[in-house]
């Protein structure tokens, strides 16, 4: 296994090098680094879903919950020994949807994985549409998107209390 995430790598570094320099490879190279960055992209949004599964089944087993997992909303990794996948994910309970933050280690040389958290962090009502509030003084409506506001201040919050120099974001197409 390392060997061929360490091939995957030099082709990934090799692809990227040449798009960002400006090399010029025999025939339309941007098709190649277009297919190196999607292949890349999907794989990073397949192994930030496996570990939110893998968080909600190992929440599922320590609290004796039976959530659901429904969808990765948001995914940060971070490389350290293994990676660190900093997740908001949104999963049900009896039917009714909330969002959780979880961040799981994973280190897959090792066949290892740990949830080093995993915590409420809001509900997720009917989200693709913005509830309206009135405001009085010009009459105006003013569109409130609670979720994404409360995703941006829990996001704030934690820039003040991590360093994720190393991170890359990665957000999910579902």
């Amino acid at each position: 296994m390392p060997r061929r995430a360490l091939l995957f790598a030099a082709v990934l570094l090799a692809a990227s090098a040449a798009a960002v320099s400006g090399f010029h490879l025999a025939g339309d190279e941007s098709g190649l680094v277009r297919g190196v960055l999607t292949a890349v992209r999907e794989r990073a949004e397949a192994e930030a879903e496996d570990a939110a599964r893998f968080a909600v089944a190992y929440h599922n087993r320590n609290q004796g919950a039976a959530l659901e997992f429904t969808r990765v909303l948001k995914s940060k990794r971070q490389v350290v020994t293994g990676t660190l996948h900093d997740l908001i994910l949104e999963a049900a309970d009896a039917g009714k949807k909330s969002l959780y933050r979880a961040k799981v280690w994973v280190k897959p040389w090792e066949d290892f994985k740990s949830v080093v958290e995993f915590r409420l962090a809001g509900d997720s009502e009917s989200e693709p549409e913005p509830s309206v509030a009135s405001d009085e003084g010009s009459g105006q409506g003013v569109a409130k998107l609670s979720l994404e506001a409360d995703i941006i201040h829990e996001e704030a919050h934690l820039h003040t209390i991590e360093n994720d120099g190393l991170s890359s974001d990665f957000a999910s197409s579902a």
